[in-house]
Formats: C-alpha cells, sequence, structure tokens
C-alpha cells in the first residue's frame, strides 16, 4: 500500500505563524478596554448578548425613542460575541466587587484584536506566497506588518481597524488570485469585501478599490464580491433600522455630509505620509520599501500571458488603487489624523497592501536593499515597543493634548502634535517609557488605592488614572497594580512566553520545510 506524503506548504506556515503571533500579541496586551469608541463598541456586543442594541450613554447617540446607540457599525460587536460572552460569564463567577467584575469581563474580551490581527498575518504570508514570493521575502514582510507597523499597538485595541485591513487583505487577494486561477478567489474577495465594509461603512470605496483586480474576468466571478457588497450594504440598513427607525441615518451626522471633508488635500495627504505626528512613514519605517516593491510586481515576468505574471499585475493594481482611494478620501477629511490614536489610523487598513508590495521588493534584493530592510525594520520595531508598553492616551493626557482644548473642527487643533518635530508622539511614547521603566526598576510602580466614583468609561477614579501616567501599558503589570501578588501574573506571563518560543519554533520549522520541499 502506498503511503501518501503531505508536501509542506504555506499554509501550514501560515497557520503556525498565525499562533505565534497570536501569543506575542497576548503576551504584549494590555488587557483593557477604555478609548471612548472601543468601550460603546464592547457595549454594543453586550447589548447583542441580552437581544437589544441600546447601550449605555457614553460616545453615542440619542434615538427617537430616548435611548442611546453607538454610532459605529455592529460587525466588531457581532464576531466578538463568543469572546464578550466568555468574559461575562468569568466576571460573573469572580468573587470581586461590581466594578472589578467589568474589568475582568473587558480582561477577557480585550484580545478580540490579538486574534483578528493574528489572523491577518497568516493570510498576508499565504497571499504573499501564493503571488509568487519566495518564503523567505513572504515571512519577513509578514513579521514587519506585524511588529514593525502600528498593527501591533491596535492589536491590543477595540478598534476596528485590524478587521478592516484582513478584510481589505481577503478582497485584495481573492481579486487577483482569480486571474491564476485560484480555486474559491472570487468568494475569498466576497468574504473580505463583506467583512471590511461591515466593519465600518466608510470602507466601501476602499473595497471596491481591492476588487478593481477583477476587472475583466468573467461576469460569474463578480458574483460573490457583488454579494459580499450587498449584504454588508443590507447588514447596516437593518442596523440603522434598528437603532433609529430609518434605514439611511448611520449616527454619523454631519461626519457622513459632505462638508466634513474639508481639509486641503495637499495637507492630508502631507499629514498622513510624511507630518512628525502622524505620518506613516516614520510610524511604518518598512513601508519606504514598498514603490520598489510595487514596480516589480507591476512588471512581473513569466510572459505577457502567464496567469501568475497577470495575478501579480492586478495585485500591483489593487494596492495602488487602495491607497490612492486612501489618501483621497482621508486626506480631505477633516478628522485626518484620526484622533486620539497611535499614528496613521486611517491608513492602518492599507498597510498590507503596502507591505505585500515590500515582499517583493526583497526577492532577489541587492545586499545594501536588505541591510536598509533590517534597518527600517529595526526601526519600526522601536517605534511600535512604545506604543505598545505606553497607552496613547496616557501619552496625549501626559503632554496635554488631552483633554482636548479646541474643538476638533479648529485648524490649530493638536497642531503642534501633528507637525512640530519637537512633540512627535514618537519621542513622548519613549520618553515616558525610559522614565516609567526606570521607576518599575528601581521598586516604584503605581498602586491602584481605589477609592473616590469610577469613570464609567475607564474603571478607575481620578487619583488611579494619575497614578496609571507612571504604568506600563501591559495586563500583567495592571494586576500588580491592582494589588495581585507578582507571582500569579509572573507565571501566566512566563507561560504564555513559553508557548510563544514554541509556537515560534513550529513555524520557523514549517518554513523552513517549505523551502526545502
Amino acid at each position: 500500500m502506498a503511503v501518501r506524503t503531505v508536501r509542506p506548504g504555506p499554509r501550514r506556515t501560515a497557520r503556525r505563524l498565525a499562533l505565534a503571533a497570536f501569543l506575542v500579541y497576548a503576551a504584549t496586551g494590555g488587557g483593557r478596554i477604555v478609548g471612548s469608541d472601543e468601550v460603546t463598541m464592547y457595549e454594543v456586543s453586550r447589548a447583542l448578548l441580552a437581544g437589544r442594541v441600546a447601550v449605555p450613554e457614553g460616545a453615542t447617540l440619542r434615538g427617537a425613542d430616548g435611548r442611546h446607540y453607538s454610532k459605529n457599525a455592529a460587525a466588531q460587536a457581532v464576531l466578538a460575541l463568543p469572546l464578550v460572552a466568555v468574559g461575562e460569564a468569568v466576571a460573573a463567577a469572580a468573587p470581586l466587587p461590581a466594578e472589578r467584575r467589568t474589568l475582568v469581563a473587558r480582561f477577557v474580551a480585550s484580545f478580540f484584536n490579538a486574534a483578528v490581527s493574528a489572523a491577518l498575518l497568516g493570510a498576508f504570508y499565504a497571499l504573499a506566497r501564493a503571488l509568487g514570493a519566495g518564503p523567505g521575502p513572504a515571512l519577513a514582510a509578514a513579521l514587519m506588518l506585524g511588529f514593525a507597523t502600528p498593527l501591533w499597538p491596535y492589536a491590543k485595541s477595540w478598534m476596528a481597524e485590524p478587521l478592516q485591513a484582513l478584510g481589505l487583505l481577503l478582497a485584495l487577494g481573492g481579486a487577483a488570485l482569480a486571474w491564476r486561477p485560484a480555486p474559491g478567489a472570487p468568494r475569498l474577495a466576497g468574504l473580505g469585501a463583506l467583512i471590511a465594509v461591515s466593519a465600518k461603512l466608510s470602507m466601501l470605496p476602499l473595497a471596491v478599490a481591492c476588487l478593481v483586480p477583477l476587472a475583466g474576468r468573467p461576469w460569474r466571478e463578480w458574483r460573490w464580491p457583488l454579494g459580499g457588497l450587498a449584504l454588508a450594504g443590507a447588514g447596516h440598513l437593518a442596523y440603522n433600522v434598528a437603532r433609529f427607525g430609518t434605514p439611511l441615518e448611520t449616527g454619523y451626522g454631519a461626519q457622513a455630509g459632505p462638508g466634513a471633508w474639508s481639509t486641503p488635500l495637499a495637507v492630508g495627504v502631507y499629514g498622513l505620509l510624511l507630518s512628525s505626528g502622524k505620518g506613516v512613514a516614520w510610524f511604518a519605517p518598512p513601508v519606504w520599501l514598498a514603490v520598489a516593491g510595487w514596480t516589480r510586481l507591476r512588471r512581473a515576468s513569466g510572459g505577457e500571458r502567464s496567469p501568475l505574471a497577470q495575478a501579480r499585475r492586478r495585485a500591483a493594481l489593487g494596492i495602488a488603487a487602495a491607497w490612492a482611494v486612501a489618501l483621497a478620501l482621508f486626506g480631505t477629511f477633516e478628522h485626518w489624523a484620526g484622533d486620539g490614536s497611535f499614528g496613521p489610523r486611517y491608513l492602518l487598513p492599507v498597510l498590507p497592501a503596502a507591505l505585500l508590495a515590500v515582499a517583493f521588493a526583497l526577492e532577489g534584493a541587492p545586499r545594501a536593499r536588505r541591510r536598509l530592510a533590517w534597518a527600517l525594520a529595526v526601526a519600526g520595531a522601536l517605534v511600535q515597543v512604545g506604543g505598545v508598553f505606553i497607552y496613547f492616551g496616557a501619552q496625549m493626557r501626559e503632554a496635554g493634548d488631552y483633554p482636548y482644548t479646541l474643538p476638533l473642527g479648529h485648524p490649530r487643533f493638536m497642531s503642534d502634535s501633528h507637525f512640530n518635530p519637537a512633540f512627535s508622539p514618537i519621542a513622548g511614547h519613549w520618553r515616558m517609557l525610559a522614565r516609567n521603566a526606570a521607576e518599575h526598576l528601581a521598586g516604584r510602580v503605581p498602586r491602584l488605592a481605589g477609592g473616590g466614583a469610577p469613570d464609567p468609561r475607564l474603571g478607575v477614579g481620578e487619583a488611579d488614572q494619575r497614578a496609571l501616567l507612571g504604568g506600563l501599558d501591559v495586563w500583567w503589570l495592571y494586576a500588580v497594580y491592582a494589588g495581585v501578588p507578582p507571582a500569579a501574573p509572573a507565571a501566566a506571563l512566563a507561560a504564555l512566553l513559553a508557548l510563544a518560543a514554541w509556537a515560534a519554533a513550529r513555524a520557523r520549522a514549517a518554513w523552513r520545510a517549505e523551502g526545502a520541499a
């Protein structure tokens, strides 16, 4: 009887890479949900568990029925339901005061984006390989995306950008791979469009841009992407009716109208690409290689009619379209900077597309480019370390940017932090990290004393909020700050790191076997 040999392939490496990334993200997670939009989205998920959509007052709008509703789309809240349900069950069983049980429930749910971001890295690696990138360049670009761009800090958040990024990547990849042709590519594109647009309605033009590579394919292959877009649209309409009684009210009010696109394009594009406070060039240094990689993709070899060459050229077209639409859309938006957030939040969904080009910049790269890639990767990782260990809200508060002193629409709103290098948030995060780490090493750590009315959004009182300006934004230290004996969180962290090392070793073995096959 013949024994069938299973050839190691990119999918196995992708799965193991995703597992290793998730464990690293979990080890460096904050275990908290505190941003205004984050808390409201989390409350939507909790409300859905109870069969309703109204949420407690916060970053909300009052409906005609007098109840409060989130302006955000519901896709993330829906997908996070299982994790939120587990968190609620764990919190209910914990012998703690009510306010602490709330923090326990949020702790469990806070790892949702760690899972989404890890899945994104696995999908990225598989897509890069399917488009013909070698195992080495594909893995290097995936690791850059995961740990040398703001995806790492956002993996700690409850913001919807990682989910949007996953959807757009799947849409782009499915549309490009239809030219190989790859089985199920149109369905993958449809799934991606559904995820991205369901996560946020403003992703619609970006999703359409990511589907541009499908142009010229048979009509039957468009059924899945168009179905995904239609299903996402229907979901938004139904959610609008459930909240506001009409399908056309999104909750964004004036921000959904043409008057919200009031920033001069040159200002917004400069701000998103090069400004010291929000420029993707500084917050995600590996993107400097994207142009060279895009050129290589666009000039794909292998014969004019080679299916793989066609797929690569189409991928280049989709990447360019997605970035052009993103810069035009968000570069003219009145709140182009996406405050408060870490780095260029609105560009995070298209970062995987740029890093896909980077994978091809590394394919057969000369030594000088490889060295440059290493330098950019290290620089990017250092930038993210500041954003991972210091919560952006703490940095904004210490810098005096929050609470806001000017209205969001004011032309000087946060202008120093956006455009003056002396007030760069990257430097601000590192100054706080160096100071707080030195305090911890000296044995002086914040202590949460409790007392006073806890902020309904943050879950702690004013005194504790001030104390946490000296903290580091990781769950295992928050536990110590709250009075948990250090041995317990230290043991949990050690177990996570050991699992991460084991998963990374398995991913490396799969990657090496794939390259040798």
